[in-house]
């Protein structure tokens, strides 16, 4: 009897022990930006090079991206704020920055005790600044926010619309 009992408590015990944890295997939140031209209003891709680099840091977000029509950056999770430049450079030697200012609600998303909490975000406001183009030929003209919600999915959440010198 004594042993039933041993073995009993053993068999609870495996299946108590063995559930299974759900945690997400894309558990990456990053903010999408997709590049259109002002002009066609139609997706393109940028053959300069951007860098998105975090003000006031030596962090660098998206590094030396050529012949992209998208990219991705995290949000912080620690300010409401996140000040982004963006650097481009041409081949013709020319360089320019233009900052992206995203003011959002930082919103942490709870799966399971198993699984690390991440920090979803709400994007309230986009702001932006732009440089001459005769400083650099391209530019940002304006900023669409398409999706406030910032988390796991692969979604457009800015629409960056370039405006270029006509050749």
């Amino acid at each position: 009897m004594k042993h039933a009992a041993y073995i009993l408590l053993f068999i609870l015990t495996l299946l108590v022990g063995c559930t299974e944890v759900e945690c997400p295997l894309d558990n990456v939140v990053e903010m999408t930006c997709t590049v259109y031209d002002i002009e066609s209003g139609k997706k393109v891709k940028i053959y300069d090079t951007l860098t998105v680099k975090i003000a006031g840091s030596d962090s660098t977000l998206y590094n030396r991206g050529v012949g992209f029509d998208e990219f991705a950056v995290p949000l912080g999770y620690t300010s409401s704020v996140d000040t982004l430049l963006c650097c481009l450079s041409n081949k013709a030697g020319q360089s320019a920055v233009d900052t992206i200012f995203v003011s959002h609600e930082n919103l942490p998303h709870f799966e399971s005790v198993d699984c690390p909490v991440v920090v979803f975000h709400r994007i309230s406001h986009v702001a932006w600044t732009s440089h001459s183009l005769s400083v650099m030929p391209l530019t940002i003209d304006s900023i669409a926010l398409i999706q406030s919600k910032v988390a796991y999915e692969d979604i457009e959440n800015l629409r960056i619309f370039m405006r270029t010198l006509a050749d």
